[in-house]
């Protein structure tokens, strides 16, 4: 939704046919639900979906046709059962996973799910938006991507179906790419030459309707890959039920395609990258998402929406859907990017549930291994300064905001000696499965032994049984990346 909000906001559109004032309220009952067809790809119930926590919002996509609306069910319900026992749920307070402003002229729904560690799935966020413009026309975006993180360099998945008349509509559908194809001949000949997804975007422009969509955002034009697909369809002067007969019987196979490209080569497909690697990968995926999600929606939802409802979204989706009632906002003034690193792998290293918080016991190993000790009473009062919503434990950005205080500048190896040393309990300076499951036991954690062998494998680069100093040292690096 992000990448091409701005240009269609600023850009003159085509009217509906019949305009109204009421015509968002209209459209949100006059819609029934998809009518049952062959489930060929996926089940498009949305019953079936563990997005539907939250009734005719998300999942119903009420603004839109029905050929429309079934593509982005089955969509997104072939995404989720495909990756299911790699994904989390949502945890998305109903405020974000449905807004609108107060004259109920712009309305939204967002809904994020990040995933377990073990997954190189890094999250899922698919959206609505429908915005009733000042011409007397609307606007309609429905959105779905897919990240992934640096374990894979395989490129993620979008698509965006962007209506501005019932005769208009602009279709982007991409892998975008996640490397320099010029300087990675393979990835392009893997991932792009190999699965013919340009024959996709072939038989899409093979229709009279169809046209080339050349976005104003050079921005779009770099991110995007040589077989994306970015068409208009223009219906204008043809007959009735046309675009719906297009989105129907031509783009619903060819997005359900691209996607069953991406989950099969991408999402579950085994890429081996090295340090070098996940660093070029960290720092590139983590430009483009502040981009795509801070960035471009920062500049419209103000004012679609007053600045705070936009601080909710923005929010949500700058945390990965980790969003809090009351959580402290900014940009933390003053706070170093080397001590925001520092305190961000004390959290993720004692968040040892990824939870995205961290309660009393998990913050008194956090701050011990930060160099702090601290008693009970300190520990809980701490909590309760920062804790606004009272569940009793902390989110990442609290603990900035408690941690800017009283961390100075340290270097991150000597802090993350420091962990390592808490948990390598007999002082042999080797860290065993003995002493994870001693750790996780003050933690009041329990992991299988399965589980702790698969920790120990994840850094053991020798394969002695167990992880030394510089395996930890490594493993970390590579495993923590900061905002």
């Amino acid at each position: 939704m992000a990448v091409v909000f701005r240009n269609f906001l600023n850009s003159p559109l085509p009217l509906l046919s019949s305009p109204s004032s009421s015509s968002s309220l209209c459209l949100l009952s006059s819609f029934s639900p998809p009518s049952p067809r062959p489930q060929i790809f996926a089940s498009a119930s949305p019953a079936s979906s563990s997005m539907d926590t939250n009734p005719r919002k998300f999942m119903d996509f009420p603004f839109v046709t029905t050929p429309h609306r079934n593509l982005m069910i089955d969509l997104v319900s072939t995404v989720e059962n495909r990756l299911e026992s790699q994904l989390k749920p949502c945890t998305l307070p109903p405020d974000v996973q449905y807004y609108c402003n107060q004259s109920g002229t712009s309305q939204g729904s967002l809904h994020i799910r990040s995933s377990h560690s073990s997954s190189q799935v890094d999250f899922i966020l698919g959206s609505w938006l429908h915005c009733e413009l000042p011409t007397g026309g609307s606007l309609n975006i429905t959105s779905l991507s897919a990240y992934l993180n640096v374990s894979t360099d395989a490129p993620n998945f979008l698509i965006e179906l962007i209506q501005s008349s019932p005769t208009s509509l602009v279709l982007i559908l991409d892998l975008p790419p996640r490397k320099d194809l010029v300087l990675y001949p393979e990835y392009l000949q893997t991932f792009y030459e190999n699965t013919r997804l340009d024959s996709l975007r072939q038989t899409l422009e093979k229709l009279p309707e169809v046209k080339t969509y050349y976005s104003s955002a050079l921005y779009i034009r770099c991110v995007t890959s040589p077989t994306s697909i970015m068409i208009r369809v223009d219906t204008e002067g043809a007959g009735p039920g046309r675009m719906e007969e297009i989105v129907k019987d031509h783009v619903d196979p060819v997005a359900k395609a691209a996607l069953g490209i991406w989950l099969d080569q991408c999402a579950c497909g085994q890429r081996n990258v090295d340090e070098a690697e996940m660093a070029y990968l960290e720092k590139r995926d983590g430009l483009i998402k502040n981009k795509t999600i801070e960035i471009d929606l920062g500049s419209n939802f103000p004012r679609l929406f007053g600045p705070d409802i936009a601080n909710r979204i923005l929010g949500a989706s700058h945390y990965g859907g980790v969003s809090r009632k009351d959580k402290p906002r900014g940009r933390h003034h003053g706070l170093s990017q080397q001590k925001r690193q520092e305190i961000k792998e004390a959290f993720e290293l004692f968040d040892t549930d990824g939870s995205g918080t961290i309660d009393a016991k998990e913050l008194n190993v956090a701050m011990r291994a930060l160099g702090f000790e601290m008693t009970e009473e300190q520990i809980n009062q701490m909590i309760a300064d920062v804790d606004k919503d009272g569940s009793g434990a902390i989110d990442f950005d609290e603990f900035v905001h408690m941690m800017t205080a009283k961390i100075g500048e340290r270097d991150t190896k000597e802090e993350l000696m420091k962990a390592f040393q808490i948990i390598d309990q007999d002082n042999n300076g080797k860290i065993s499965p003995q002493d994870i499951q001693r750790i996780a036991k003050e933690l009041g954690e329990h992991f299988s032994e399965k589980d702790i062998q698969d920790m120990i494998e994840e850094a053991d680069r020798d394969h002695d049984g167990e992880v030394s100093i510089d395996e930890f040292m490594r493993m970390m690096k590579r495993t923590t990346y900061g905002y």
